[in-house]
Formats: structure tokens, sequence, C-alpha cells
């Protein structure tokens, strides 16, 4: 089946990678930029092993969207713990079409990732980029319009992003200095602190490789 959704999504546009076992998986998603998941419970090591990475993802990479498949009729409470695990859609093989599924899977990227339709959930933390707020309990912040832009632009993909790949996507201008960048993004983990002390440098991270989205627990 591997070979014939890499070929399905292929045909649809997409660059498709494909992994076999959860560690392949996470081996990509840790050095490539990612968009979504289509993931199959029932990997090489079982359907346990599919749901561990599936709350690896969640842990790791908060902002992708994630379309569950599982082989078996699942009962209401599996269902509904793929869902608590940040599943973004559920469906079992043979209950619904692929054409169905891959419409799907183009929803919620459009979308971004899991909550409802438009929104982003980091954990605890809800992002509504069409109103550009970010809320935490009954604590909310209003976005600036570039915050809002770099944060959807993060949770878009898993790979960290360098300086000049955000000038690159036209979040600042063409001539903008890697400090210019640097220093929106520390302005964006103050702006975050205001919900909840030391949020923004919880969220926003900076290595090495540059800046991605880290979990909120």
């Amino acid at each position: 089946m591997q070979a014939q959704l890499r070929l399905d999504l292929t045909d649809l546009g997409y660059q498709a990678r494909v992994a076999g076992s959860a560690e392949e998986a996470q081996a990509i998603l840790s050095h490539e930029r990612v968009a979504g998941v289509l993931l199959d419970l029932v990997l090489d090591e079982g359907e346990e092993a599919g749901l561990e990475l599936l709350r690896w993802i969640r842990q790791n990479h908060p902002g992708l969207a994630v379309v569950v498949l599982s082989a078996a009729q699942g009962s209401a409470a599996a269902i509904r713990h793929a869902y608590e695990l940040g599943a973004s859609s559920y469906f079992v093989k043979g209950n619904a079409t692929m054409a169905h599924i891959y419409s799907d899977l183009a929803a919620r990227l459009v979308e971004g990732g899991t909550g409802r339709a438009g929104n982003y959930r980091f954990g605890r933390l809800d992002f509504d980029p069409t109103h550009r707020t970010m809320s935490l309990g009954k604590k909310q912040i209003r976005l600036t319009s570039q915050q809002t832009a770099l944060v959807m632009h993060l949770a878009q993909g898993s790979k960290a992003v360098t300086a000049g790949e955000l000038i690159a996507a036209g979040l600042f201008r063409p001539n903008a200095a890697r400090s210019t960048v640097h220093s929106a993004l520390l302005t964006l983990r103050r702006k975050l602190d205001e919900l909840e002390p030391e949020l923004g440098a919880r969220l926003l991270r900076s290595t090495p490789r540059g800046y991605n989205l880290g979990p909120i627990v």
C-alpha cells in the first residue's frame, strides 16, 4: 500500500516521503520540512507503535496535520484516544474512499494542524490566525500581522527554518538583515510571555539549525 500511496500523492502534486517504521518517520520529520502526515497505524511494529508515533509528532511538531488510518474497525474509545493524542482526522480503511481521505488531507493542510477549522492547537495553546489571537485558558493576546504569518509559517513544517529562509518566504523585506529576523522573533517571544512566563522560549525555539515550534504541555 505504501507504493500506491506514494504514486497517488505524487499524482496529486505532493512530494511524498514514505516511512515503514516509527523510527524512519521520526528521522524524516527531524531532518526535513514536512507539511502534513498520513499515518497508517499498522506500522511494522504494530498499532501501538503508530499511536506512540502520533504522540511523538504532536509533542515535537505540534502544528503538523496528522490524518490517521486504521486497518480495523475502531471502537469509540480507540477513535477518541487517537483524537486525544492529536489526530486531525481518523479513517478506517475500507470505510472511506482514498479520494475522500486525500481530500481531507488537503483540507487539513489548508486549515493548519489540529483543532477547529482554521485554528492551530499547540498543546494547551490555541492559535487563531484569522483573528490573530493566541489563547491559553482564559488569557488571550493579539498578534501583529507579521507575527501571525511567522507562527503560521513555522507551524506548517517540522524542520527548523533559518532566518534566510524566513526572508526568502516573504515574511521580511528581501534586503532585511538576519538580526532583524532575530529581533522580530524575540519580540514575539516576549508577547507570548504575557500569557505565561517563559512560554515564548518554550514555543518558539532557536537552535543551531534555525527556528521551530516546540511542544506546550
